[in-house]
């Protein structure tokens, strides 16, 4: 019996080394299983921050794109209104140049004015001194004929 007590013990303590060693390793899986619920936990906690943080930036991007959008329909407002502005002036350039060209043909034709007045004012001077010329010849003559006349020569 002592053989058998001592097969029993042996059994019994080869029993209890390994329920220690599976204890140790259930242990060690509880805490590995603790640490890993642990780290679970936290990257949860960290991928609901980022969800937040995603929803934050989310909303911060719609509401850029509503501003762009009203951003964009100003600029086409002000791109129509440039178009109107460019076309406005080159229709106003086209009426200056039609204007200048006009301007430039009436400064021409009072420039041919002027001088066609100043060529009749030297006409004029020189008829003005033909008949001056000549009134003072009708003078010259009448006085002669006055002068020779018998009348006078009589008396």
């Amino acid at each position: 019996m002592f053989n058998f007590t001592k097969k029993y013990s042996d059994a019994l303590a080869d029993a209890n080394n390994k329920t220690a060693g599976i204890s140790e390793k259930y242990d060690a899986a509880i805490i590995k299983i603790e640490r890993l619920e642990d780290e679970l936990s936290q990257k949860t906690d960290e991928l609901n921050q980022s969800c937040k943080a995603q929803s934050i930036m989310t909303e911060g991007v719609k509401k850029c794109v509503e501003s762009l959008y009203v951003v964009q329909n100003q600029l086409q407002a002000v791109a129509a209104h440039l178009d109107l502005s460019n076309k406005r002036i080159f229709e106003l350039m086209q009426k200056n140049k039609a204007l200048k060209s006009s301007g430039d043909e009436w400064f021409r034709r009072s420039i041919k004015l002027e001088f066609e007045v100043l060529i009749a004012k030297d006409e004029l001077k020189k008829i003005e001194n033909e008949r001056d010329s000549a009134i003072k010849m009708c003078e010259l003559l009448q006085a002669e004929l006055m002068s020779n006349s018998p009348s006078r020569k009589q008396g």
